[in-house]
């Protein structure tokens, strides 16, 4: 194995980093500064609130996607597992099952605790 050179990438680090501070320095000093009432106020879709809602809106569905986008790239991770599962031989599937064990563990809870139920 020989030694690999690491200071592209933290050229690169450095650039990006050097590139978001440049952006908003430029735009600080470049930007327009004539703030108004209408301006500083809040936008929400360009219509005034006629009058407050009656109850809270239901987050459920949020709830429920931000469970399923964590769920889904908790699955992702058995690809490279599944490609390697034959060089791992005996150490890979029992890593496999421990991480899917702490997976269903995750799930039963968030099941117990309602997440999925619409009511």
């Amino acid at each position: 194995m020989g030694t690999t050179d690491t200071s592209p990438i933290f050229i690169l680090v450095g650039l990006a980093i050097l590139f978001g501070i440049l952006v908003m320095v430029v735009t600080a000093f470049l930007g327009p500064r004539k703030p108004s009432p209408e301006k500083l106020a809040p936008y929400e879709c360009g219509i005034q609130e006629i009058e407050a809602p009656k109850r809270r809106f239901p987050v459920k569905y949020l709830l429920t996607g931000m469970l399923f986008i964590a769920f889904d790239i908790e699955i992702v991770s058995f690809y490279p597992l599944a490609v390697m599962l034959r060089q791992l031989q005996l150490f890979g599937l029992i890593e496999l099952l421990v991480f899917l064990v702490i997976l269903m563990v995750g799930y039963v809870y968030v099941w117990r605790k309602g997440a999925f139920s619409w009511e």
